[in-house]
């Protein structure tokens, strides 16, 4: 579990320096399935599928995970088509109802973060307090949840301004429409994700929304694909390289031990 988290939050600190909105849930499951094998062999890992229109296992983790950003683009570019076609005659007054809206938007979202990205957060810890005997089954215990709350709290206070700059600008120029338009599109996918029980990466949603929504603006030329593209290689490159980071932290791990 060290080795899975170590490698998980290496991959994340350096695609914060790069500015890179990478996938904090592709690290982690990278991270904890190559530190599976590295101990015990593939046959550790519960690869899993689906139970019905459940997600179980790595193979079901990894196409929630691959569904979700088209999700959040087509999501984007519909709510942002239909709020254009009903303000299609508005005046510039309605511009600050359109900020305060996003009050609601973005607190939808920060609840869709919470029962989804968080979740991932407790349900490490709450293994491990399992493994250790601490407790008997995987329900977490609230002080669980609330340190998994108030670590999500300090790091949106904190600010990963590198990413934020990356989501508002560099993908695409976001005016105060489009981002009602991200925002209400990728709560809606989280949301639902969660709902669902399926576990996504909230930062693939957000960052294909804004996609969506220069798409639903029709200027294909003013999205960056440069930078689409940049962050396209890092998710698709995270899972391999956290797992084969993990299984190399695992092997220096016993040596030193």
């Amino acid at each position: 579990m060290t080795a899975g988290l170590v490698a998980a939050l290496a991959w994340n600190g350096l695609a914060w320096y790069r500015g890179l909105p990478s996938s904090s849930s592709h690290a982690l499951v990278g991270g904890l399935v190559g530190a599976a094998i590295a101990a015990a062999g593939f046959g550790a890992v519960n690869w899993g599928g689906f139970d019905g229109w459940r997600p179980v296992g790595v193979l079901g983790v990894l196409v929630a995970l691959a569904l979700a950003p088209p999700l959040g683009a087509t999501a984007a570019y519909v709510v942002f088509r239909l709020l254009r076609l009903g303000l299609r005659r508005a005046t510039r007054r309605f511009e600050q109802p359109i900020r305060e809206a996003q009050w609601v938007s973005s607190g939808l979202l920060a609840l869709g973060q919470g029962a989804n990205d968080a979740q991932k957060t407790i349900g490490v810890v709450a293994a491990l307090l399992l493994a250790n005997g601490t407790t008997s089954s995987l329900h977490a215990p609230f002080l669980v949840t609330f340190g998994a709350a108030l670590a999500m709290a300090l790091g949106t206070v904190l600010g990963g301004w590198r990413i934020v700059r990356t989501i508002g600008r560099r993908i695409y120029d976001l005016k105060a429409l489009d981002a009602l338009a991200s925002q209400t599109g990728s709560a809606a996918v989280i949301l639902g994700s969660s709902l669902a029980g399926a576990p996504v990466s909230g930062t693939h949603v957000v960052a294909s929304s804004v996609v969506g929504v220069g798409l639903g603006r029709e200027r294909w030329g003013r999205i960056r694909w440069a930078v689409v593209t940049e962050i396209g290689l890092a998710w698709l490159t995270t899972v391999p390289a956290t797992a084969l980071l993990a299984a190399a932290l695992l092997g220096v791990w016993r040596l030193l031990t």
